[in-house]
């Protein structure tokens, strides 16, 4: 997206479109497939400063450098309440089936006042899935056209926001950190995280089913520095869950 938006700026520069209609394009929402990069193509079209053919090669070019690496942008274009709270716990699961999606119904027998204060669980531990998608925070467009590769995420020294944790309602978190071409792997227990020192309050403390307790909610912002002691491969979630959630329960 880099190279793209520089030869954008570079053709716009050397031509004579209408800076005003720049400007109005650039504030207008950004939302895919009419994103701010998409109309700055067409109005340069329109006033032909570039040709189709033109257009043709900067797009092939833009598709075969995204194209190199697995690619996650489609979870830059979901909306954020789909992408908060349901891709992460259904990525999960679809990783590892042992987990249990805590419902109602599901947990009626071992939590009878259960109301969705956790994700998953599994041989007694309780589980809560967290996400966030890496972009930058100092240009304008869709976060799609903002996506982070993890290479950029670390230089910029990204921090992953996760929010609405309640570390008295879960045993253990996993937190993912999405990249356009990596995902990453956080798994914590509640104590790690009230001994990070990093979770601060986000709302009021409020009541979210368990009779007579008022439940802390709070968010963190973390560097992949802060998050290294956590990090684990994809295929060592399962084993890290069940370690760390049994040594919390003994």
């Amino acid at each position: 997206m880099k190279e793209l938006k520089e030869k954008l700026n570079y053709l716009l520069s050397h031509s004579n479109c209408d800076p005003a209609v720049i400007e109005e394009i650039r504030r207008q929402p950004s939302i895919a497939p009419f994103d701010t990069e998409g109309r700055l193509m067409a109005y340069l079209l329109s006033t032909n400063s570039i040709s189709y053919r033109d257009y043709v090669e900067i797009s092939n070019a833009f598709l075969s450098r995204n194209l190199e690496k697995p690619q996650y942008l489609d979870l830059y274009e979901m909306a954020p309440r789909t992408f908060g709270q349901t891709w992460g716990e259904a990525h999960i699961r679809k990783l590892f089936p042992q987990f249990i999606q805590a419902t109602r119904e599901t947990m009626s027998t071992l939590y009878p006042s259960f109301n969705g204060e956790f994700d998953l669980w599994l041989e007694g531990i309780r589980i809560e899935v967290k996400a966030c998608r890496a972009n930058s925070t100092q240009s304008r467009g869709s976060l799609a056209s903002r996506a982070y590769s993890h290479a950029e995420a670390q230089k910029a020294g990204f921090k992953y926001h996760f929010q609405q944790l309640k570390p008295s309602c879960c045993d253990i978190f996993i937190w993912i950190g999405v990249c356009k071409d990596a995902l990453l792997y956080w798994v914590l227990t509640s104590r790690e995280l009230l001994a990070s020192g990093k979770i601060s309050s986000q709302h009021r403390n409020e009541n979210t089913g368990i009779p007579d307790a008022g439940v802390y909610e709070g968010q963190v912002f973390m560097t992949e520095e802060d998050l290294h002691p956590f990090l684990v491969e994809e295929a060592d979630i399962l084993p890290k869950v069940l370690e760390k959630g049994k040594a919390s329960l003994s």
